[in-house]
């Protein structure tokens, strides 16, 4: 006859495979990712390099990827340089790190800071609106202008301006069918920073489908809009699952730590802190 301990070990050995059962039929349900494209001044990588960038230490699934891609170009410009203290702007950093992801951008962005200049108060937004996409509805222009308007509640010096053409834009909203079947992101940002990691140009790419031709649902595209923007501003990725910027869609909406992340960059200035 068994013992009690023989009793509880094998109790506890069907809970385990009770547990990896219920997690392989979940394993379906795999967040989807997105994908930070950034052109990324004064640093050149090959393609290897970039890809041995990526940022090991948030977990994926063998079937997923971070799709954080690094590319190298340099994009002069004529703002001037930041007042820079280093070790003053890592007392600030260690003073504001609470409550926020700005060390998860650091540990992800090679230790660099990027954001808009403080000369630009205003950035002229291109939202695309003439889409011949399956499936493209008028209302997704109104959802991204909204997306914008949040983001602006951190407190950031920044004001948009949405613009009937994309001429001379600062940022720009496009819109696609869908990426390649096998690639399993929802959204793409393409940075471009200047000498100074001050950043001078961001497009946004949302696709209305998945890699299966499945139509994304309103919320889900509002969803990718504000992660996109979120790069479109300055912010990295975080590794707090419960955060917008996290790198797979597990938050619908801004929250409190998204915010003042954002809040905390436009403090400090732009460039490497070590």
């Amino acid at each position: 006859m068994m013992g009690r301990v023989e009793y509880w070990l094998l109790g506890a050995v069907g809970t385990l495979i009770a547990f990896v059962a219920f997690e392989t039929v979940r394993g379906g349900e795999t967040p989807r990712r997105y994908a930070l494209e950034v052109e990324q001044a004064g640093h050149p990588r090959t393609e290897a390099d970039a890809n041995a960038s990526t940022d090991s230490s948030i977990a994926t699934d063998a079937t997923t990827r971070t799709h954080v891609d690094v590319h190298s170009s340099v994009q002069p410009s004529r703002a001037p340089a930041p007042i820079r203290n280093v070790a003053e702007v890592r007392r600030r950093i260690a003073d504001g790190a609470r409550g926020t992801y700005i060390l998860d951008m650091l540990g992800t962005q090679d230790s660099v800071l990027y954001r808009w200049p403080d000369s630009r108060h205003e950035l002229k937004v291109w939202i695309q609106s003439d889409v011949h996409v399956r499936d493209w509805w008028a209302g997704y222009v109104q959802s991204a202008r909204d997306v914008f308007s949040e983001w602006e509640t951190s407190g950031i010096p920044l004001r948009f301006r949405f613009a009937s053409d994309s001429a001379g834009a600062d940022i720009l909203i496009r819109w696609i069918d869908q990426f390649p079947p096998n690639d399993t992101r929802i959204g793409k940002t393409h940075r471009l920073y200047d000498q100074n990691a001050w950043m001078t140009y961001a497009e946004v790419t949302i696709p209305l489908h998945d890699g299966d031709g499945d139509r994304f649902p309103v919320g889900e595209i509002n969803e990718i809009l504000r992660h996109e923007v979120g790069h479109a501003l300055g912010l990295g990725h975080s590794r707090d699952r419960a955060t917008i910027m996290y790198p797979s869609n597990t938050q619908l909406e801004l929250t409190e730590l998204d915010k003042e992340t954002l809040h905390l960059l436009y403090q400090l200035p732009p460039g490497r802190v070590r």
